[in-house]
């Protein structure tokens, strides 16, 4: 049992090695990682086979921390409006933090990212389709595909805020996913405001929640 928690523990400080490395160098070897863990080489081949391997763990712990983080989701929401801004608000920190791991395993396996993230993926469209049938959200394409709409612009959100080019917060991007299925302004800046905790949660830049559409 001993050795079994050890090696558990081992595997656990490898991919949180090797997910900070990643982050800083999409380049980054096993030697990189196995220096960061504060492990020899073999160690994390006696893990992983290869780089390939620990990034397809990487984006299984990711899909799954980012689950955690969605919580329960009400996808027979009467408010579905301010129900998927609130999974934004609530995900949008796990988002930023695996956000460049996610887009470093898109180039080389993007079906094994699609296929972790498959849970959150149904969740969001039955939210979508939901609101949808609800007359909230926008009828003119299917859920599933306005559900890639809107993870794809979260990557844009994302690269854009690593490059500087945007300072935004979660509050910023629900808004926009709002207004992308096609929730009126008003009605969108309501449900974000909504989907804030009740403790006042803030954004970064002091104001509850945006008042403007960018």
């Amino acid at each position: 049992m001993k050795r079994s928690s050890a090696r558990e523990r081992n595997r656990r400080s490898i991919l949180d090695a090797a997910s900070e490395v990643l982050r800083q160098d999409p380049e980054a070897t096993l030697d990189d990682v196995a220096a960061r863990a504060g492990v020899v080489r073999r160690t994390v081949y006696g893990h992983f086979a290869n780089r390939q391997a620990l990034l397809v763990a990487l984006v299984h712990a990711a899909a799954a921390d980012f689950v955690e983080q969605v919580g329960e989701v009400d996808t027979a929401a009467a408010d579905p409006a301010t129900e998927l801004a609130a999974v934004v608000v609530r995900t949008w920190s796990t988002a930023r933090r695996n956000g460049p791991l996610i887009t470093l395993a898109r180039q080389t396996m993007d079906a094994e990212v699609r296929a972790a993230m498959t849970p959150f993926h149904a969740v969001m469209a039955r939210l979508i389709a939901h609101g949808q049938q609800s007359g909230v959200f926008a009828r003119h394409v299917d859920a599933a595909i306005l559900g890639e709409v809107l993870e794809n612009g979260s990557a844009t959100y994302l690269r854009a805020a690593e490059s500087g080019r945007w300072d935004g917060d979660e509050t910023d991007v629900a808004l926009g996913h709002l207004l992308t299925l096609g929730v009126p302004p008003e009605a969108a800046r309501d449900a974000v405001a909504r989907a804030v905790p009740a403790a006042g949660r803030r954004s970064r830049h002091g104001h509850p929640v945006p008042r403007g559409l960018g």
